[in-house]
C-alpha cells in the first residue's frame, strides 16, 4: 500500500549521497543562509556546529547538523537570539518552532478564503511525488477559481510559507523547492501577460527589485502581480541589483515608487544599510515601499515619510489607492 501524504512528510527525508559524506562549509552557507564566519563563531562560542574534518583539514558537516542549523535559522528569523537557541538540541528547537507556528495568524480582509493545512498538503502532494504537470494543473485550477488577486493572497502566500516550513524540517529537498519556485514564477508571469493593457499601464510607475544578498524573489513577484492587477506600470530589475544601480534606475526610469522585498533570510544589517542608502539617493518625490518577512523591517515603519512598510499582501492595493489620492492633490512632476 502506498504511503499517504501525511506519512510522506512525517517520514525522515532520504539522505542524498552528498549529505551522506557531509557538506563543506560553503555548501552549508548556501543551504542554510548562515554565513561561514557565523558558523565558525558559533563553533568556538557555543560548541555547535561541531564539524568533522576531511583529508585536507576542511570542515565537513553531517546531515543532522545541517538540519539543526536550518531550524536555528528559522528561529533567528522569527527574532530569537543566537545565545538562546544555538546550543539547543533538535527536539527543543522543533518544539520552539511548533509553538511559534501555532500562534494565530494576523487577521486579514480575506482570511476566510485562506487554505487549511490539509489543503496546502494536498496542493503540494504532486511536488513531493515529482509530478510537475499535476502541480501546475492544481495551481492553475486555484487561479482560475479565485482570480489573480485572491489567488496570490489566499493560496500562494500560505503555500510558499508551508514549503519553507517543510524545507526547514527536511521534508522538502532543495531541488524540490527550486522546482516549486520555477512553476510559480512561470504561472505568475503568464497571468500578468494576460491582463488587458489598460489594467497594467498606468501610474504609479513602480520599479521592483532586490538588493545584493537577497536572492529570494517570489515575494517580489507576488507584489508585482498585485500591482499590475491594480493598474500600475511595473518595471522589474530582477534579483540582487547593486544598490547604486537601483538608485540610478529609479532616476532614469522616473519611478514614482521603488518596491523592494526582504525575505526572512535578510540580516538586520542588510535591511538597515539598504534603506539608509536608498532613501538618501532616490528622487526626492519617489516613495520606497518595502515588504517581506524580514524581522528588521518592523522597526523602520515610522522612519521616513517616503518609506512605507507593507506588512502583508492585503495592503498592496491600499498603498496604490493612497498614492493615487495624494498624486491628485500634488503638483505634476515636470
Amino acid at each position: 500500500m502506498s504511503k499517504t501524504f501525511a506519512e510522506q512528510v512525517e517520514a525522515p527525508p532520504t539522505a542524498s549521497p552528498t549529505l551522506d559524506v557531509g557538506l563543506g562549509i560553503a555548501a552549508v552557507e548556501r543551504d542554510t543562509g548562515l554565513s561561514k564566519d557565523l558558523l565558525r563563531v558559533w563553533e568556538r562560542r557555543y560548541g555547535f556546529p561541531c564539524p568533522e574534518r576531511d583529508g585536507l583539514g576542511e570542515r565537513v558537516y553531517s546531515a543532522e547538523q545541517v538540519q539543526r542549523l536550518r531550524l536555528i535559522k528559522r528561529l533567528l528569523d522569527a527574532g530569537a537570539r543566537p545565545s538562546h537557541v544555538v546550543a539547543l538540541p533538535t527536539s527543543a528547537l522543533q518544539q520552539r518552532l511548533q509553538t511559534l507556528e501555532q500562534r494565530p495568524a494576523p487577521a486579514t480582509s480575506r482570511s476566510e478564503g485562506r487554505l487549511s493545512h490539509e489543503d496546502l498538503d494536498a496542493l503540494l502532494k504532486p511536488l513531493l511525488s515529482h509530478q510537475l504537470y499535476a502541480l501546475q494543473e492544481a495551481l492553475q485550477a486555484q487561479l482560475l477559481k479565485r482570480g489573480l488577486g485572491p489567488y496570490v493572497i489566499e493560496v500562494l502566500a500560505p503555500l510558499i510559507a508551508h514549503v519553507g516550513h517543510l524545507w526547514s524540517q527536511g521534508r522538502v529537498q532543495i531541488f524540490e523547492e527550486h522546482l516549486f519556485t520555477e512553476v510559480v514564477q512561470q504561472q505568475l508571469h503568464r497571468a500578468m501577460a494576460m491582463l488587458p493593457p489598460n489594467e497594467r499601464m498606468g501610474p504609479p510607475r513602480v520599479l521592483l527589485g532586490t538588493v545584493p544578498g537577497e536572492e529570494h524573489g517570489l515575494g517580489l513577484l507576488m507584489v508585482q502581480a498585485l500591482l499590475a492587477l491594480s493598474g500600475c506600470q511595473c518595471i522589474s530589475l530582477g534579483l540582487q541589483t547593486p544598490i547604486d544601480q537601483i538608485a540610478t534606475a529609479s532616476h532614469s526610469q522616473r519611478a514614482d515608487v521603488l518596491a523592494l522585498s526582504f525575505s526572512a533570510y535578510a540580516s538586520a544589517a542588510l535591511v538597515d544599510e539598504s534603506l539608509t542608502h536608498l532613501l538618501a539617493s532616490l528622487p526626492s518625490d519617489a516613495q520606497l515601499w518595502v515588504g517581506g518577512s524580514a524581522a528588521a523591517l518592523r522597526r523602520h515603519a515610522q522612519r521616513d515619510e517616503r518609506l512605507r512598510v507593507i506588512a502583508s499582501l492585503d495592503q498592496v492595493a491600499e498603498a496604490v489607492s493612497q498614492w493615487r489620492g495624494r498624486a491628485q492633490e500634488a503638483p505634476t512632476r515636470p
